[in-house]
């Protein structure tokens, strides 16, 4: 859910007591003095949702660089530009503060939602790459063989040899990995680790 405050008079009424069960708040700050947003913003502070503020380009260099907001969105904006800013926002926001999340740098795995995240942007794995990653990323650094990759991830009854796992984790680097990321090790003649 998106709370829209796009009027002052919603912004200020009830602000002590409201509480906030939302992804994110766009918050309209067009008519608001700076000395009032600072006021309005540690209001929401405790909230932990992520803040978009939305400014005129005049209110730029009005704006005390201490403002706690995630974001901020100049007016006009276009709606492509605000659903970006928004998803990016709860991207990095509600996933990683949830419980069973594991994060190795920018790669975030939500356990309960079989959910992958890489910068904040989706990754779409199959289940035995995911069911892969989560377990080398279950213990960053841990050397796993092949033998117990196969054996943890596929089960005993899988028939199939090691190289079923060399073309997983081939597959699972082409969706995680590039140039600025590279998240599995293979360690040569035993397996791979998640660099920790």
């Amino acid at each position: 859910m998106l709370i829209e405050a796009m009027e002052r008079e919603n912004v200020n009424f009830g602000m002590e007591e409201q509480s906030f069960n939302s992804d994110a708040l766009l918050l309209d700050l067009l008519d608001i003095h700076p000395h009032e947003m600072g006021n309005i913003l540690r209001h929401l502070q405790p909230s932990k949702i992520p803040v978009i503020a939305a400014i005129a380009s005049a209110q730029i260099g009005l704006v005390d660089s201490s403002l706690d907001v995630s974001d901020f969105i100049v007016v006009p904006w276009s709606k492509g530009e605000l659903s970006l800013r928004i998803s990016q926002q709860i991207g990095r926001n509600t996933v990683i503060e949830r419980p069973g999340v594991i994060q190795v740098e920018d790669l975030v795995i939500d356990t309960g939602r079989y959910d992958v995240y890489l910068g904040g942007r989706p990754v779409f794995l199959t289940f035995k790459e995911y069911e892969l990653l989560k377990l080398l990323a279950s213990s960053p650094g841990h050397v796993y063989s092949r033998e117990t990759l196969l054996e943890q991830v596929w089960g005993y009854q899988y028939f199939g040899g090691t190289r079923t796992v060399d073309v997983h984790v081939r597959r699972l680097r082409s969706k995680i990995e590039d140039a600025d990321h590279s998240f599995i090790e293979t360690v040569w003649n035993v397996g791979y680790r998640l660099r920790g």
